[in-house]
């Protein structure tokens, strides 16, 4: 009698909207990368170019950032740890739009992963040669070893090209999917796509600079993620009897 009570107790399921094992730490760890994510990167940056005055090109800001260590150091420093959040946040987005779009979802992780690899080698690199390297080998010489990146074909195949194209690409499908969907709010989406055609395709206006748009709409997602009901993030939204999606928080 006890064994076979034991047995019926261990095949009960689980709870509904409970998920597998850790499955509301998934969601609170993603929801809480993409809001470390916009002050770290998105804020970060933008408060970069406010402080920073405008220059030519990175080499340019490596010799103003000798004479101004506080604010260089500081953003170079903030924007490589959005590194360790950033991809995650993003796989969490992901995860919540491959219930309405899991082909779009899928095709945005790949080209998300191999940009946020070049975004983050680009970014390392760059610690390397603009705040590291200053001290060790001196500004000039620093300089130089940022140049030398740009016209490196190994720097240019793991770095600038998948940031530049996997990045783009991934970040705009994954808004696509996401579109798709009612996982996400609309808003943050069409901001973060805002975002990447303007930082990537038209200048700044003043203290109007684009990742401010990058760091509201990482932190609204996240916001989002961090309220969502977890049978959301578990089981996606609830379905009507018509087929049509309808949010669980709403």
């Amino acid at each position: 009698m006890t064994t076979t009570s034991s047995t019926t107790a261990d095949l009960r399921p689980a709870a509904p909207g409970s998920g597998p094992p850790l499955s509301a730490a998934a969601r609170v760890g993603a929801g809480l990368c993409l809001v470390l994510a916009a002050l770290t990167n998105g804020l970060a940056q933008y408060a970069g170019e406010l402080l920073v005055p405008e220059l030519d090109d990175f080499s340019a800001q490596i010799v103003w950032g000798a004479d101004h260590r506080a604010v260089h150091v500081t953003e170079q420093t903030l924007l490589l740890l959005s590194l360790g959040v950033l991809p995650l946040g993003l796989l969490g987005l992901a995860h919540l739009t491959r219930f309405a779009a899991p082909r779009l979802s899928a095709v945005a992780v790949l080209l998300v992963l191999w940009g946020m690899w070049g975004f983050h080698n680009v970014v390392a690199l760059g610690y390397a040669a603009g705040t590291v390297g200053p001290d060790a080998i001196g500004t000039g010489s620093a300089v130089a070893l940022n140049e030398a990146y740009l016209e490196h074909t190994g720097t240019m195949l793991t770095a600038l090209l998948p940031h530049l194209l996997g990045s783009f690409l991934g970040l705009l499908v994954l808004v696509a999917a996401g579109l798709r969907g009612r996982s996400l709010p609309r808003v943050p989406l069409v901001l973060l796509a805002t975002f990447l055609v303007w930082d990537f395709l038209l200048p700044s206006y003043g203290v109007l600079e684009p990742h401010l748009l990058l760091a509201v709409s990482l932190a609204w997602l996240g916001v989002h993620v961090l309220r969502l009901p977890q049978a959301s993030w578990v089981a996606g939204p609830s379905t009507r009897r018509d087929g049509r999606q309808v949010d669980q928080d709403a």
